[in-house]
């Protein structure tokens, strides 16, 4: 008798946790309405930009000395720090509202490896931060590698932006205003 009272309390006690637990955690579909892997909510097709560092709140700059250089630039207004967002199918070009090109590195992709801009696109995935969900970061796709500005986000204008493995720095996080 003892042990048949102590079973129904246990499993009356088991359920209102279920219970707590099942009112208290989001449901997966809760968590989709909140989180925008892929950035679509603010950051569309054929949209211009400028794309500002959370951190040092300089902009991705296309080099008017080579126009091939991408550093970190205080905001100037002009239509080398504009970017325009495409959809590719597969992840986001940035094409330059200057030139034409698409932002792009030379070589490898990993640790200190240079922005630049080529002719053709490359692909790009835009994630929201995991800290700030209002700051994105923009990643090699399928790797941990991202954009980063240069010195841990020095703000001095002409500081290059280059890929480098994901952390927690600020400075490797960005913000996307529309033009």
């Amino acid at each position: 008798m003892l042990f048949t009272k102590l079973a129904l309390q246990l499993i009356s006690l088991s359920a209102l946790t279920a219970f707590t637990l099942a009112a208290v955690l989001p449901t997966r579909s809760d968590l989709e309405s909140r989180v925008y892997p892929r950035a679509t909510e603010l950051i569309q097709s054929g949209l211009v930009f400028t794309i500002h560092n959370v951190k040092a709140d300089t902009v991705v700059d296309l080099s008017a000395g080579d126009n091939s250089t991408i550093t970190g630039w205080s905001l100037n207004g002009g239509k080398n720090q504009q970017w325009t967002t495409l959809w590719s199918g597969q992840g986001w070009n940035f094409q330059s509202v200057a030139t034409g090109l698409y932002l792009g590195i030379t070589g490898a992709a990993g640790n200190g490896t240079n922005l630049t801009v080529a002719s053709t696109p490359t692909d790009w995935d835009i994630w929201h931060d995991t800290v700030n969900e209002t700051n994105y970061r923009v990643f090699v796709p399928n790797t941990t590698v991202n954009w980063d500005l240069w010195g841990f986000g020095d703000a001095t204008s002409g500081d290059p932006i280059t890929l480098w493995r994901t952390w927690s720095g600020i400075h490797q996080t960005w913000r996307f205003v529309q033009v």
